[in-house]
């Protein structure tokens, strides 16, 4: 389906009060100054004696009389169904939205008036919207933040070709838009750093009970040509390379800091942890695509989302596509409604929070100048071999003596390989910063 072009429409702000569903039917401030005029213009007549006057009231209360016949027959049928095509997308995208009149309206077809579509959304959103009132009316919504927004109310107001009568119809919907957080390619360096891909999982995952061993998935710009398993892309179809899968029972966890975090001023703690979520996004995305079973948890140890081993890794199976897709976007929208207001304070001292035979351990937090701090990323890892802990500040915050910002920083957290970046760095580049932690050990 062709993405429609967004009409030219107009972007209100104000405190403007949202309407309640419903009908309303009011004269225009024309309308008001018109009968106002036609009754002192009677007054006077009757009182002077004066035709012209009589003659004058008489044309003004013939303009009311038309506007209000005009304004009912533009009033018969008049509602309209909204409906989203997208009703999630990445951060910073565009959702498309299609509202259209019922078959009944009387307005398109009759010139009787003029109109508007009014979107009441909320300030996240854009404002208040005005469209011009059609038969469809397709347009974009812009989504700047992370979470769940509802679009609120429509309105489509009418006024007749005279202006005198101005009628409101006003629906409610429900119509939600999620922000999701935007997932990034993680390059095949930074995969193995992490521990991610075969190369650097087998220095963290031993073998055991349930070593399946090579295994196939769809080959990626930047896969060693000699790891072209052909076996499998002869029956699939499609270039498809090996890979070793995960020791059986072993599993990822991921860890998202949602301390609250007061050194940090906002608007930059919203979009440093709207960076945080969306590079928690593609290291998932990454875990899940080399086949690693994934639990993610806040900073207080409480799971926001798991994804299991991915039913499509050995092959393009359309059942197994199909339900990797659904829990990909379970667990987006899972990360999109993450808020970072845990108090530090109140974590349970001594609890473990690690689950099962966690292999791979990674962190991301927000650094303030002592990242994690009131953590114990200990308990969240178990007996991971390999740690990785990224920590970032805001753009703008560390930059080098040159002008720029300065190269990620990387160090030791205890057992943890900490790397110190901005928000600004692809999550990939702190990745493969981890690769330079041979010379701290």
């Amino acid at each position: 389906m062709t993405a429609p072009s967004p009409p030219a429409g107009r972007r209100r702000r104000g405190t403007e009060r949202t309407p309640a569903p419903g009908r309303r039917l009011r004269p225009t401030a024309r309308g008001i100054v018109v009968a106002l005029a036609a009754v002192l213009l009677w007054v006077i007549g009757d009182l002077t004696e004066l035709t012209p006057a009589r003659s004058l009231a008489a044309g003004l209360l013939l303009c009311l009389a038309a506007g209000i016949v005009c304004i009912l027959l533009c009033g018969i049928g008049l509602r309209a169904r909204r409906s989203l095509i997208d009703d999630a997308v990445p951060l910073g995208s565009s959702a498309r939205v299609q509202v259209r009149l019922a078959d009944g309206a009387l307005f398109p077809a009759l010139p009787l008036g003029r109109g508007v579509l009014r979107e009441h959304l909320p300030e996240a959103l854009g404002g208040r919207g005005d469209l011009p009132l059609a038969r469809r009316m397709p347009h974009t919504l812009a989504v700047p933040r992370r979470g769940a927004h509802a679009l609120g109310p429509f309105s489509i107001v009418v006024e007749d070709v005279l202006g005198m009568f101005r009628l409101t119809v006003t629906a409610e919907d429900g119509a939600r838009i999620a922000g999701l957080p935007r997932v990034e390619t993680v390059e095949p360096l930074a995969l193995a750093a992490a521990g991610i891909s075969r190369e650097g999982a087998g220095r963290a995952v031993t073998g055991g009970i349930g070593e399946i061993g090579a295994m196939a998935r769809v080959y990626e710009p930047g896969d060693d040509i000699r790891r072209v398993h052909w076996r499998a892309s002869a029956r699939t179809g499609r270039l498809m390379t090996r890979e070793e899968e995960p020791a059986g029972g072993h599993s990822a966890v991921l860890v998202l800091d949602t301390s609250r975090r007061e050194g940090i001023a906002e608007p930059q703690r919203t979009a440093l942890e709207d960076r945080l979520v969306s590079h928690a996004a593609s290291v998932l995305e990454a875990l899940g695509a080399h086949g690693w079973e994934v639990r993610v948890l806040d900073a207080s140890g409480d799971e926001i989302t798991r994804t299991e081993r991915r039913m499509a890794t050995l092959g393009a199976s359309p059942l197994g596509l199909e339900a990797d897709a659904g829990a990909r976007r379970a667990a987006l929208l899972a990360l999109a409604d993450v808020g970072f207001d845990d108090d530090p304070a109140s974590f349970a001292a001594g609890r473990d929070h690690a689950a099962g035979h966690t292999a791979l351990a990674i962190a991301l937090g927000a650094d303030d100048g002592d990242p994690f701090s009131g953590l114990d990323l200990d308990r969240f890892a178990g007996r991971a071999a390999h740690r990785t802990a990224l920590a970032l500040r805001c753009a703008g915050d560390g930059a080098s003596e040159g002008g720029g910002e300065a190269a990620p920083a990387v160090s030791r957290l205890g057992a943890w390989t900490l790397v110190r970046g901005t928000s600004a760095e692809p999550v990939g580049e702190l990745l493969a910063a981890a690769a330079d932690d041979g010379g701290l050990r």
